[in-house]
């Protein structure tokens, strides 16, 4: 798919935040008590030619015959209470959020986040970011299998947390046997548990596919011609990224914050104070 002709070009910060701000992307939400909310889930990346690839994708090996193994040595060589086996998806969020390689894909509901990962790599500076924009409401409303949408739609909710996808699907396997079609390609939006900082000060979402291999770059490319509101691109041109950059830093998002620890601190201060 060409997005030439739909992204949304960003020169500075002041566009930035007013693409990622405006009443398209925070309306005013009937039943809210007027309260403007979001119903789009954010992902940013330094480079917005990159596709949308899981790590376990960009393994390079067979996802199909992998998978299994990656997740049973995972559970089976993990520290003795590190992990339950009471929830697969609980373990698959574990596992992601440690790096192991997963079909899973970070996603953040806070849109200044995602607009630290576009910008936070400086050896991609030379390169314009993306910040990836998919309306969660759209997919739920319009877009997903019943299989999906109505177990949302019965506690009016636009995403999935781990217990109700326990409730709704036991597994992985269950998970794909219950879109095994082709026409059911379908892709899931869930929260993580809150296993630490990270993930509370991330706002972090998660998002999977029905098969290891699936692609949510051709999912979302699909989505985007027939319902073209539902899938935003907001492309930051290289020559901002500096200021914007500074600007994020200058309200507090930064590796510190993001990623609490030793750690993500000396992240913050090399990138700091070193040069643009």
């Amino acid at each position: 798919m060409d997005w030439s002709k739909s992204d949304i070009p960003i020169e500075n910060w002041s566009q930035l935040v007013t693409a990622l701000h405006s009443e398209a992307v925070i309306p005013v939400q009937d039943g809210q008590g007027g309260h403007f909310r979001s119903p789009f889930v954010f992902r940013g990346m330094s480079v917005a030619s990159w596709e949308l690839k899981t790590s376990l994708q960009r393994l390079k090996t067979c996802p199909t015959v992998v998978e299994d193994a990656l997740l049973r040595s995972f559970k089976k060589y993990a520290r003795i209470g590190t992990i339950s086996d009471d929830s697969e998806w609980e373990v698959l969020s574990i596992a992601q959020h440690n790096g192991l390689p997963t079909r899973v894909l970070d996603w953040s509901v806070s849109p200044l986040v995602a607009a630290h990962f576009a910008t936070c790599e400086k050896n991609y500076f030379n390169e314009d970011g993306v910040i990836w924009c998919v309306d969660v409401m759209a997919l739920r409303d319009n877009i997903l299998p019943k299989v999906i949408s109505q177990p949302l739609r019965k506690i009016k909710a636009a995403i999935y947390d781990v217990r109700l996808l326990d409730q709704v699907f036991d597994n992985l396997y269950g998970f794909d046997e219950a879109l095994k079609d082709d026409e059911d390609e379908a892709v899931v939006f869930f929260e993580p548990p809150s296993i630490d900082a990270r993930i509370q000060n991330q706002f972090g979402i998660l998002s999977i596919m029905n098969g290891s291999e699936r692609s949510h770059q051709d999912y979302f490319e699909k989505i985007a011609i027939q319902f073209p509101q539902a899938i935003q691109r907001v492309i930051i041109k290289s020559h901002a990224k500096p200021q914007i950059r500074d600007m994020l830093d200058q309200n507090n998002i930064t590796e510190r914050m993001l990623f609490p620890g030793l750690p993500g601190l000396c992240d913050w201060l090399r990138r700091y104070y070193g040069p643009v």
